[in-house]
């Protein structure tokens, strides 16, 4: 149902026999009806909402006397850009002629008048159109469908620094006041729009959760490799999203300040770490699956444009901020529809490790119109125009990981019983090897080096050091441990160390160790000797340690999923038979 479609609450409006006193209405024997739009939405994130027309319209003889004023006071501050305000006032009918030479219309300045229903809202400003007759109007007998003033304005419902009660008008209407009798001023308040907010809601649908820094990412055809993310935006009612066209369809369009754009679309994605790139695709409307499921938009004609990328910048954080720009060209305002922007992101190599890169988005309905402006952001007296986000705190799309190897070893021994017996005195010693340089690394034509989905079995070169979590049986550490940090391990480098002489605090106590090493493909080998400094060592045990799925990816409880703690898996395996179950219900299969 359209804004004009609503027109059609009938309000008496009949004003005094006799001359009235300045700003008030004066006429002899006109009797007006009033009309207005209401149970319609508007959002909040606009400040230049179209509301409800409100329409006078005379139903009888007369004459409207100089010197009479009509007021229609409005509990927000109407749009303007400087000392242009978006009101429109025009008039229809059989007389249409002879009151437009005789009205002018300015914008006034008043404390909005209290009602039981809608209290005063203090601090506003430039909230009412005041139309003045500067002659008299002689109204004769109705010929065809009388005549009309018809009064459309857009209101500022957010970002307005002189709307001090913002807060309020999300939960409330914006109502507009108009005299009905000579004294007192003002009678009644008549509503013409339901402020929502917000308009839209924004999911991460699909992605690569979790991208690893030693790899970086690009696009493998034919392997579980993810590069990709979605977001869909979804309506939280039938007008929400508009283009051009729905504007002028909602709004009255004879006025002068008529639309210049819908509610397009600005995602703004930003922490994007370097050497990162980020390619959008076009967006694709509705998910047809079951009727019950609530993206469902059977009817829906939701069409937008292909992305527009604006210039790269920086952010305060130093790291890059990428935005796409899309423009709605058609919808169905009485079905709630939605879209899915798709995104590709790939890096050039290596992505630095321990800064914990988290690429975030910003979804704005937007004004700006980067084709035919751009150098201006946004261009003056667009309408509407928007300030507020679809949401507050960003939403996470992509997170980095770095690439580490956990071991686990499940016996470390360095008590000292004392005397010289055997089996009193024990040590532990421990190796790491860093087998990231092996011989089945490949290299693509230009020397570069394949990634491990690209050529089975092959390693990226890295290099890190290993952290090491001591846990006594005693419990005397903590959850925490009692924590040990070796030099940085090369590629193809290894380091062994004496648990007693590198952490005494673990000296005469048994337990176990989890580490965690800052490299993939790190393997652990522990030897526990008798003879602990009292003699020559004597080996007793040695084991290599097992290696654990990084908890990021795959959880301890229940153990891997099902597998098996120490059971180790692509890291893709669930998104990629997540994507390919998707694909099957898409294609019916």
């Amino acid at each position: 149902m359209t804004k004009k479609n609503l027109l059609l609450v009938s309000l008496l409006l009949v004003f005094g026999l006799a001359a009235a006193a300045p700003s008030l209405f004066a006429a002899t024997g006109v009797v007006l009806t009033g009309s207005n739009n209401t149970n319609y939405f508007i959002r909040d994130e606009g400040d230049a909402e179209g509301v409800g027309t409100i329409s006078l319209g005379t139903t009888s003889t007369g004459t409207i006397k100089a010197s009479s004023y009509i007021y229609i006071d409005y509990n927000v501050p109407l749009a303007h850009f400087g000392t242009l305000y978006a009101v429109g006032v025009t008039v229809t009918g059989d007389y249409a002629s002879a009151i437009s030479s005789c009205i002018t219309t300015s914008i006034g300045t008043y404390a909005f008048h209290s009602t039981p229903d809608y209290p005063p809202m203090p601090g506003l400003t430039n909230n009412m159109v005041v139309i003045a007759f500067t002659c008299d109007v002689v109204l004769g007998p109705v010929k065809t469908d009388g005549t009309q003033i018809n009064v459309a304005v857009r209101v500022m419902v957010q970002g307005y620094p002189e709307f001090t009660v913002a807060a309020a008008v999300r939960t409330q209407y914006v109502f507009a006041q108009y005299p009905l009798t000579v004294s007192p001023l003002y009678d009644a308040a008549y509503i013409v729009a339901d402020v929502q907010s917000p308009a839209t809601t924004t999911t991460f649908k699909e992605g690569p959760e979790y991208v690893l820094t030693c790899f970086g990412i690009k696009d493998i055809p034919g392997t579980s490799y993810d590069n990709d993310f979605e977001l869909r935006i979804s309506e939280n009612w039938g007008d929400a999203l508009t283009s051009l066209s729905d504007e002028y369809n909602l709004e009255n369009d004879t006025w002068v300040n008529a639309p210049t754009n819908g509610s397009n679309i600005l995602i703004t994605l930003s922490h994007i770490p370097p050497n990162v790139g980020i390619y959008a695709r076009k967006p694709y409307p509705c998910e047809y699956f079951d009727p019950s499921d609530p993206n469902y938009c059977a009817g829906g004609n939701l069409k937008i444009d292909d992305p527009v990328a604006l210039a790269p910048t920086t952010g305060t954080d130093g790291l890059g901020v990428q935005s796409f720009w899309y423009e709605v060209e058609a919808t169905n305002t009485g079905v709630q529809e939605n879209a899915i922007f798709g995104f590709k992101l790939w890096s050039k190599g290596p992505i630095p490790p321990n800064m914990n890169y988290q690429i975030t988005a910003m979804v704005n309905l937007t004004d700006l119109n980067p084709p035919d402006n751009p150098t201006t952001s946004p261009p003056s007296a667009d309408m509407p125009y928007f300030t507020e986000p679809e949401f507050t705190t960003p939403l996470s799309v992509v997170e980095f990981k770095d690439c580490v190897t956990k071991l686990l070893f499940p016996y470390v021994n360095a008590f000292l019983g004392g005397g010289h017996s055997a089996f009193a005195n024990f040590g532990t010693g421990i190796d790491f090897a860093n087998t990231t340089w092996d011989p089945f690394a490949l290299t693509d034509a230009n020397g570069n080096l394949l990634y491990p989905d690209e050529a089975k079995g092959t390693a990226t070169p890295q290099y890190g050091s290993c952290t090491v979590y001591f846990y006594p049986a005693d419990e005397s550490a903590g959850p925490g441990g009692i924590v040990y940090t070796t030099p940085s391990i090369s590629a193809g480098g290894s380091f062994a160390f004496d648990v007693a002489a590198h952490v005494p605090a673990f000296v005469d106590k048994t337990g176990y160790a989890i580490a965690i090493c800052n490299f993939q493909n790190a393997h652990g080998f522990a030897e526990i000797y008798d003879n602990y400094g009292i003699g020559d060592p004597t080996a007793t045990l040695a084991y290599l340690a097992e290696i654990l799925p990084d908890p990021a990816f795959y959880p301890r409880t229940p153990a891997g999923d099902g597998l098996g703690e120490g059971a180790i898996a692509p890291v893709n395996i669930e998104k990629f038979l997540r994507k390919l179950l998707l694909y099957g219900i898409k294609l019916g299969k």
